[in-house]
C-alpha cells in the first residue's frame, strides 16, 4: 500500500515538474527592431517592452482591431497590470491602426 502511494507521489511530483517546464519555455526572443522612419521603430520597440512581458509581441502585431477594439484590449491589460500611461497607449494605437 505505502509502495502504490510512493510511485502516485512520484508520477505527481514528476507531471508537476513537467508543467513548469513547458509554462517557461514559453519565453520568445524579442524580435530586432526596425526603423520604419520618424519614430516607427521606437513604437515598435514600446509595445515589445510594455506588451512582451507577458506574452510575445507577435501576439499583438497579427492582431487587426479597429481604435475601440485597440483600446479595449489596452484597458484589460492595464486593468491586468500593465504599465503603460495614456500617453503610450495613444501612441501604441496609432501605430497599430497606420501599419
Amino acid at each position: 500500500m505505502i509502495k502504490k502511494w510512493l510511485l502516485i507521489a512520484l508520477i505527481a511530483l514528476f507531471l508537476l515538474s513537467l508543467i513548469v517546464a513547458c509554462a517557461q519555455s514559453g519565453a520568445t526572443p524579442i524580435p530586432e527592431v526596425v526603423d520604419e522612419g520618424e519614430g516607427g521603430g521606437d513604437v515598435e520597440a514600446l509595445i515589445i517592452e510594455k506588451c512582451g512581458t507577458c506574452h510575445t509581441a507577435d501576439r499583438v502585431f497579427r492582431e487587426d482591431y479597429t481604435r475601440q477594439g485597440w483600446s479595449n484590449v489596452f484597458d484589460d491589460m492595464i486593468n491586468k497590470g500593465a504599465k503603460v500611461s495614456p500617453e503610450e497607449k495613444e501612441i501604441m494605437i496609432d501605430w497599430l491602426l497606420a501599419r
